[in-house]
Order: C-alpha cells, then structure tokens, then sequence
C-alpha cells in the first residue's frame, strides 16, 4: 500500500491518486471511483493523465479508431492544446474536485507514462477503466494490465 498519512484523527491510505483518463465511459468511471475515495477521506488529491503515443499518431487506421472511440491525440510540443483539450472533454466531471484535482498529460507509450507520471508525481494509487480504449485496445494491447504487471505500487482497475 501507498504511505499512510494520519490526518485529523485518522489514517488516509493515499495522498495522491493517479487516474489514467482518456474520454472514455470505462475512464469516467476510474476517474468517479477515485474522487469517491478523495471524498471518503481515503486520499488528498487525483492526478488526472492523458496519455498520447506520438508514434501511433502517424498511423492513419490508428488515428480513425482513436477519434471513434473518443480519445484525445496530441503531438509532442503542444501540451498547452493538448491540457486545454483534456479540460473540456472533464466538462462537469471535476466540478467540486477543483481544488484537489492536477491535470497532467504525457507522451509516449500509454503504460509507461503513466507509471513514470505517478512516480514523478508522488502518487500511492493509480486508477484505471478495464476497458479503457474499446476499439484502439486491440492496437495497444491493454494498457490495465501492462500497468498492473510493471507497477511498484497498487493499482485499482475499474469496471
């Protein structure tokens, strides 16, 4: 487990959670379940990570699937467009969580992203959708599971 931070009274499992968010129904709900724990006083703040692999961006049938699934895609140099994106496909999402919610976005391959930012970011949990791309996982393989695999800390995956 992540490290335990005593707060007014009581123990907090997680100070930060990262939630690996990429539009979809099954990233909502990673990203529902884990401001359920912020609000439980189970952690302090969420991470939210949008990931884009600049080397799948070039593949044409990659790309149709990407939009058809609702994933966001950016290129590396334009992380300004790329967190501006990200805030509006939240819309309401964070509405009341401003004020413990991050917004972080990475490029590369999906997994290794996400280990490295909630690294970085000091994070005790990762948050995952089971079926967080639809019709692009079978292009990537699942992102839950290498992440599961090669994780230092707990991951919870979502359904």
């Amino acid at each position: 487990m992540g490290p335990r931070i005593v707060k007014a009274g009581f123990i907090m499992a997680y100070s930060k959670i990262l939630v690996g968010y990429d539009c979809s129904q099954a990233a909502t709900r990673a990203l529902s379940d884990a401001y359920e724990l912020v609000d439980h006083g189970m952690a302090e703040s969420v991470v939210i990570l949008m990931v884009t692999d600049p080397e799948r961006t070039g593949d044409p049938a990659f790309n149709a699937a990407a939009r058809a699934a609702g994933v966001l895609l950016s290129t590396i140099g334009d992380e300004e467009e790329a967190i501006g994106n990200l805030k509006n496909s939240l819309g309401d999402q964070v509405s009341g969580h401003e004020d413990v919610t991050t917004l972080r976005v990475a490029f590369g391959k999906p997994q290794d992203a996400i280990l490295s930012v909630a690294e970085k970011e000091g994070c005790g949990l990762i948050v995952m959708g089971s079926r967080g791309l639809g019709a692009v996982r079978a292009m990537l393989g699942s992102v839950s599971t290498a992440v599961l695999r090669e994780s230092s800390i707990p991951v919870l995956v979502t359904k």
